[in-house]
């Protein structure tokens, strides 16, 4: 391990030499001696709480006691933490694995604070235009209570099984997830999305190392080739924003030309129709970003973007603005894919199946699903024998638009029965008020690695909803004689539970 450490430092030790080569120049004396001390002391790891499965205010502490914890608040996000010291990984903890809480960089959390959701419709349309693996995707759902439609897009394939297990351990149910150029997006949807997060690929020149950024050298060329992607996507947000509504644009680099050149070259662009916004109500600090850069002025709105420098708040290097249209802007219109979901064999659960299954799932578990269905506004949808809660608004809006998943498993339907999904359980399972088994602490381990149980009580209900003696949903139990077989799926199992 130790061996592994130290090669790790002298490959990071070239790229960061690097890095500050081309960053301390920026800065001041004073700041040039607060980076380098920022920079030798450690990167805390932090995560961010899911609201849709937390509802207490203070689980955060009552979690850092049993975990051994030393928690500080990130003063820009409410709901997130460092964890300035722990005797165990964040990853292995229950929590984590039900989707309690994120592991996120704190800068990461600054993106999604940036909206003005006061200022949006009650339930907007949001595009996460390059979303993978889905932190903030799953932060604008947590920011608009689950009640927006999020298209959370990513141009890469290979990176979109990453954003779905990060979305079905959110347990969020109105999203789709889209694999599409992002720079196609303003020619197809022009005007239509309230708001817009362009978290853009850029060189990851952030100063400082985590397990999501590693440190890697970068070219000349190869920033320049990013800041030209970078200001494509821009313009094809603004493009695809309605009047009046925000686009956050944020990189995890501290490069000039993906960050204050970017904003000046689209501000020529679109001078009469957008405007960058002040946000120090969020960050409550000077964060200025550059007024110019080797005697070029750069447009004066820009000083209302944040440069995230790691001294300001401990973080990695971090950039982002928020941006409001004020003035339409003239697109050139293209037809956008077009699939109904038919055509996928997707189709609207009869009315009469409906009935019966709002019945079962009442009499077995007691919890009211037209109700969730009406708050949520969501329809049921059939794939073979698998129900889907798919968003109302999402159906109304884009009917047609080809998606890679969308909405929140429900069911799966077995001998005219309804077996209930993991994220479904685990998000709503707390309102289930019969055929709940709790575990027992001897039991808790066995049962998060897999391990089926011993059936004593001869349950014979169809499914049991797990818990533990807290209170922890832990997912679905089916009883086969003298056995509760474990339905965990695998990406939610540990194996080294602490």
């Amino acid at each position: 391990m130790a061996k592994r450490k130290q090669k790790r430092q002298e490959n990071t030790q070239k790229p960061q030499a690097a890095m500050l080569e081309r960053f301390l120049p920026l800065l001041h004396p004073e700041e040039i001696q607060a980076l380098m001390d920022e920079l030798n002391q450690p990167l805390y790891p932090s995560f961010r709480v899911n609201p849709q499965k937390v509802d207490q205010p203070d689980m955060p502490i009552k979690w850092a006691k049993h975990y051994q914890w030393q928690l500080k608040p990130v003063p820009f996000c409410e709901t997130g933490f460092w964890v300035t010291d722990a005797p165990s990984p964040l990853s292995k903890t229950i929590e984590h694995s039900l989707g309690h809480y994120y592991i996120q960089d704190a800068a990461s959390m600054l993106p999604v604070e940036l909206f003005d959701f006061s200022k949006l419709e009650e339930h907007p349309l949001i595009l996460d235009m390059a979303a993978s693996p889905g932190g903030k995707t799953t932060h604008l759902v947590s920011r608009t209570n689950d009640q927006a439609l999020i298209i959370a897009n990513d141009s890469s394939r290979e990176r979109l099984t990453a954003l779905r297990i990060v979305l079905q351990n959110w347990s969020s149910s109105h999203v789709g997830v889209t694999n599409y150029p992002g720079e196609y997006f303003g020619s197809w949807f022009p005007e239509t999305f309230d708001a817009i997060l362009l978290d853009a690929p850029c060189s990851m020149q952030g100063l400082r190392e985590s397990d999501a950024h590693a440190i890697k050298p970068i070219t000349q060329k190869e920033i320049n080739n990013l800041a030209r992607r970078q200001s494509k996507l821009l313009e094809s947000a603004l493009h695809a924003l309605k009047m009046g509504g925000q686009v956050v644009y944020s990189t995890c680099t501290l490069t000039v030309e993906e960050n204050e050149m970017v904003l000046d070259e689209i501000l020529n662009h679109f001078h009469q129709q957008i405007q960058i916004d002040p946000i120090e109500e969020v960050l409550k600090k000077p964060t200025p970003a550059l007024e110019k850069y080797n005697q070029f002025a750069f447009n004066s709105q820009i000083a209302n973007a944040a440069r995230i420098w790691p001294f300001r708040f401990g973080t990695a290097g971090f950039f982002a603005a928020r941006m409001t249209k004020v003035n339409e802007i003239e697109s050139k219109v293209k037809q956008p894919p077009s699939r109904p979901l038919s055509s996928a064999n997707w189709f609207l659960y009869p009315e009469k199946q409906q009935a019966n299954l709002l019945q079962q799932i009442n009499n077995l578990f007691g919890i009211h699903l037209e109700n969730l269905i009406e708050k949520y506004d969501w329809q049921i949808w059939q794939y073979k024998n698998n129900l889907h809660c798919f968003p109302g608004k999402f159906i109304e809006n884009f009917p047609d638009l080809p998606v890679l998943s969308l909405g929140l498993p429900l069911a799966e339907i077995s001998d005219n029965e309804y077996l209930l999904s993991h994220e479904f359980v685990t998000r709503f399972g707390r309102l289930a008020k019969e055929n709940i088994c709790t575990l027992e602490d001897d039991q808790l381990s066995s049962w998060m690695r897999g391990d089926d149980l011993i059936n004593p009580a001869r349950q014979n209900a169809p499914q049991l909803i797990m818990r533990d003696h807290v209170g922890r949903i832990l997912g679905r139990g089916k009883p086969t004689g003298e056995r509760i077989r474990n339905l965990m799926p695998k990406r939610a199992l540990i194996h080294d539970l602490y």
